[in-house]
């Protein structure tokens, strides 16, 4: 489990939500594996190593999906698969911690757009190794791409005519994504406009290839690198999320 409550929020404060509200018989009727747990307490134990791979992998495919934008879309099942594979994320954070100084925020931002769009459909076992594999991939294709001007990265004209790289796109998703609208979409779903200026303005440094570009851009907002890191990785995940939110809404 986070011991930080600021990473995906208080397990304590979400066992109580979960075991006082009733959530775990109504997800179970939506989710038969997941009959029979009656409290935080039992699914954690039911997702342990010390659970018959078999059953956890069934539990856990079944809070995945609830949590999927193409299933339950469920916020309390997201942040409880994200306490559930904690163990995930410090792996990651031990094993790419030189990439950046702020590599728990990119892990757990990355590890979230990951069960959000996870194929349960198509990937329906397996469910903690597919999401370590996935949010390892697209972590090292973030902060280590092998070519700054790969094709995975959508571009996004600014009011003055600068093309921006914003995220990327899964090339499957492409033609049905129209990345200004998604943009207004975003926008629309709360993302501060702020923090989508800030990315802006950081990700055009890093594609001009200037050096202690991103120290320029903290400084002109008065920040610190630490947290220009910080904020551009948690705009990247919603932005993620929000072209998965897109996509399903338009398919």
């Amino acid at each position: 489990m986070f011991n930080d409550p600021t990473i995906v929020g208080s397990w304590p404060e979400l066992a109580t939500r979960l075991d006082d509200g009733a959530v775990l018989a109504r997800w179970a009727r939506a989710e038969p594996a997941l009959a029979g747990l009656r409290s935080a307490a039992e699914l954690h134990e039911a997702c342990s190593e010390a659970s018959p791979h078999e059953h956890s992998d069934a539990v856990l495919g079944a809070l995945v999906r609830l949590a999927a934008v193409d299933g339950g879309h469920d916020d309390d099942a997201l942040a409880l698969v994200l306490h559930l594979l904690s163990g995930i994320v410090w792996t990651t954070v031990r094993q790419l911690s030189d990439l950046t100084p702020d590599i728990v925020a990119v892990v757990v931002g990355e590890l979230t757009c990951q069960i959000r769009r996870y194929p349960w459909k198509r990937r329906p076992r397996s469910i903690a190794a597919n999401l370590r594999a996935d949010t390892r991939r697209a972590v090292l294709a973030e902060l280590r791409p092998r070519n700054r001007r790969h094709p995975e990265r959508g571009e996004f004209v600014t009011a003055d005519g600068d093309v921006t790289r914003l995220m990327r796109v899964e090339p499957e998703d492409t033609d049905d994504l129209d990345l200004r609208d998604l943009l207004q979409w975003a926008l629309r779903s709360g993302l501060d406009p702020a923090e989508l200026g800030l990315l802006i303005a950081t990700e055009h440094e890093r594609d001009v290839r200037t050096v202690g570009g991103d120290s320029r851009v903290a400084a002109a907002y008065g920040i610190s690198t630490r947290t220009l890191y910080r904020r551009r990785s948690r705009t990247l995940a919603a932005l993620r999320v929000a072209a998965a939110d897109y996509l399903a809404a338009v398919a």
